[in-house]
């Protein structure tokens, strides 16, 4: 399932699959606002929220059977 975040640097709506995702890690120009998601083929973006707050989201992801 993908989940959708605002990527602060394009402007523009993301969509993120969980599943890809190696690290979250606050952004040092802005901790409290946004978030930089690194994805396994290396690919990284940075996204509106706290990095909890996008840990939180992705977490709320369920498998469907």
């Amino acid at each position: 399932m993908l989940v959708q975040f605002f990527d602060t640097d394009a402007g523009t709506t993301v969509y993120i699959n969980p599943e890809y995702v190696v690290t979250l890690r606050p952004d040092p120009a802005t901790p409290e606002r946004s978030t930089i998601v690194k994805l396994r083929d290396g690919e990284s973006f940075r996204v509106q929220g706290t990095h909890v707050e996008v840990a939180a989201k992705l977490g709320r992801v369920t498998a469907t059977p």
